[in-house]
């Protein structure tokens, strides 16, 4: 297993292994004691962080590898992003983007500056996340020709595991907008 894996495994075990072994830590502790309770804390903390660092590692990596092909650094992250440059008007690829955005299932468009050349959504929450933050930044290169930027991210910041979520957001966006920029 490569080390940007276990970089991620690691903050799965560290973070949920906290919450749980605190959690029972402290009912434990209101029930038989402050010694039996951090003994039962810790006790739950290393298995769940244990039980979690297996399952929810081994699921999220799963998913990425089925849409990236490959896990990389940059693949098992939780935000993407991606430039890409189109051969369309900067208004006709604002257009573009937004229209990109029904490619995502349940999503609200929170923000559409045209003079700033900026869209910011956010889809709603599903089993994968509690939602993402997928955010375009538009702009006329010195070739005359549209330079888009875009991003997708959980809207929790906390979150370590997407399965892949926004990972499949942006590629949907790209294949949308590549496939497009010729069909005005």
């Amino acid at each position: 297993m490569t080390a940007f894996i276990l970089r991620r495994n690691l903050k799965i075990f560290v973070l949920s292994g906290l919450a749980g072994g605190t959690c029972l830590g402290i009912i434990a502790s209101s029930h038989y004691g402050s010694g039996t309770g951090a003994i039962t804390g810790l006790c739950t903390g290393i298995l769940f962080g244990a039980a979690m660092y297996l399952i929810l590692g081994f699921f999220h990596t799963r998913a990425v590898e089925k849409i990236a092909g490959a896990v990389t650094e940059k693949t098992i992250g939780t935000l993407h992003s991606r430039e890409l440059t189109l051969d369309l008007p900067v208004e006709q690829a604002f257009d573009r983007c937004l229209s990109s955005l029904q490619r995502i299932g349940r999503c609200t468009v929170l923000e559409q500056d045209r003079g700033r050349g900026r869209i910011a959504a956010r889809s709603s929450v599903n089993w994968k996340t509690w939602g993402d933050i997928i955010l375009f930044d538009i702009a006329l290169d010195r070739s005359h020709r549209t330079r888009i930027t875009l991003s997708s991210r959980p809207s929790s910041r906390m979150t370590i595991v997407d399965y892949g979520k926004n990972l499949e957001n942006v590629n949907a966006i790209v294949s949308f907008l590549k496939a497009d920029q010729n069909n005005p």
